[in-house]
């Protein structure tokens, strides 16, 4: 934990008792900051008040006694019971942050020689954090991950007398509430239609993803990912104060090519046997992390050989059994159309389990990449608008309404091929529906699809 000392005597108001509301808590008391807190949900006051500590409601105070708000990034200000609360805060021109601006502002005032990498895109951060994780520590360097990864958050983190690198998984809703990070290195992996029922528009979205690179200077880097077109198109609209690379994924004559432009120039890299020794990322992925290191000025040769020994993360396109010609794939993580399109194009013959809560535009951005889909399995709320999409492209659908109808289905189905088979679980769709979040929602998928291998592996047993 690190000791908030930039806010010692500075009377701060915390709303939201989640994970970084407590750990705000915590490193704001050990810092000697004046804290009040609050949460909407009844079951999380009490646990909180059974600690000892002292729960005080927003409407029974003013908001001029307090200088800081800070707010958990989970609030939707616009559906939160405080509203009010809020609004008053921004009325006042009163700071109001998250754990990420607390975590940057105690370093600056600890005057400390550390590097911040923060990383943010709508797919793929948890794993090019990992990653980029995975190979500093191979490397030897004193480095943590934390942010939107994970049960850590960044006030989680430990100091020493040495520099450290800290590297950040950055979420939109916590750029929002960070108006003045300015990382070292700073990373947008690429922007898809995701979070526009909170943030109102594409187009607001957008800005807000860019801001992790609004107060850079010509002593920071910037790494933009353009294998997408709305990234693409964007960074020919925008000023960069800071050193800029760029990079891409060019396949050539079969092979898989990472390319980085810096300064004018190209450098290309071969991944080809990085990406295909295991479906547990992506191309883009391993290039954004080369382009890291690339900025690090750490060479490819001394860390290459560490792609290969990278795990990947749970609910990422991740094997969870082979039975008979079937593999049974869990990416759970892939809460919207652009993630789920990553993993059709990696797997073959797949019988492709989807559906929950509708994201923008659904799934009709991305059947262009159907054509290795035998059947779709749909669960959830959102069954039938994606069914029109699968039905006008084509497609052959079945209505299953729960994961377990969808994975008894499914391998009923695939049983009858000849030809090895994919069953993937990637749902397109966020999980609100009918689970706590993706975890539990792939977590159950895992559950399901073991009781179910076993099961029948004892009864070819007894036969």
């Amino acid at each position: 934990m690190i000791p908030l000392t930039h806010c010692k005597n500075k009377k701060i108001f915390v709303l939201g008792l989640g994970l970084s509301g407590e750990s705000a808590i915590r490193a704001l008391e050990s810092g000697g900051a004046n804290v009040s807190a609050w949460d909407d949900n009844d079951r999380v006051r009490k646990n909180y008040s059974e600690q000892g500590k002292i729960i005080t409601n927003p409407k029974e105070i003013s908001v001029k006694d307090f200088d800081v708000l800070f707010l958990s990034p989970g609030i939707d200000i616009k559906k939160s019971p405080q509203k009010k609360f809020i609004d008053e805060f921004r009325r006042k021109k009163k700071t109001i942050i998250c754990d990420i601006q607390l975590f940057v502002d105690e370093i600056s005032h600890r005057k400390r020689n550390d590097k911040i990498i923060m990383l943010t895109g709508t797919n793929g951060k948890s794993t090019t954090s990992m990653m980029i994780y995975h190979i500093l520590d191979k490397l030897g360097k004193k480095v943590q991950v934390g942010g939107n990864i994970g049960s850590r958050g960044v006030l989680d983190f430990e100091l020493s007398d040495q520099d450290i690198i800290f590297i950040i998984e950055l979420s939109s809703y916590q750029i929002e509430l960070s108006p003045n990070i300015k990382p070292d290195i700073g990373i947008l992996l690429n922007i898809s239609p995701d979070h526009l029922d909170r943030h109102g528009d594409m187009d607001k979205y957008i800005d807000i993803k860019f801001d992790i690179f609004k107060h850079q200077n010509e002593d920071d880097i910037s790494i933009i990912g353009l294998d997408g077109e709305i990234v693409s198109s964007e960074i020919k609209k925008r000023n960069f104060e800071s050193n800029l690379i760029s990079y891409k994924n060019n396949p050539q004559d079969g092979n898989e090519i990472a390319e980085l432009h810096v300064d004018g120039e190209v450098s290309r890299y071969d991944i080809a046997k990085y990406s295909a020794s295991h479906k547990i990322t992506y191309p883009s992925n391993i290039t954004a992390c080369i382009a890291c290191m690339h900025a690090m000025k750490i060479e490819f040769n001394s860390y290459c050989e560490y792609f290969d020994s990278f795990k990947g993360l749970p609910h990422r396109t991740e094997l969870i059994h082979e039975y008979k010609n079937i593999q049974y794939i869990n990416d759970s993580k892939a809460t919207n159309a652009d993630a789920a399109k990553q993993a059709l194009t990696i797997y073959n013959n797949i019988y492709w389990i989807l559906g929950g809560v509708e994201k923008y535009g659904g799934i009709s951005q991305i059947t262009k990449y159907f054509s290795k889909i035998k059947k779709a399995y749909l669960i959830g709320e959102s069954a039938e608008s994606l069914s029109t999409t699968l039905f006008n492209s084509k497609i052959e659908y079945e209505n299953c309404v729960t994961l377990r109808n969808a994975i008894n289905r499914s391998t009923k189905d695939a049983e009858k091929s000849k030809s090895k088979v994919t069953i993937l679980f990637s749902p397109a769709c966020a999980s609100f529906d009918q689970y706590k979040n993706f975890e539990e929602r792939g977590l159950e998928f895992t559950t399901i699809v073991g009781e179910l291998v076993k099961e029948r592996n004892e009864i070819r047993q007894i036969n």
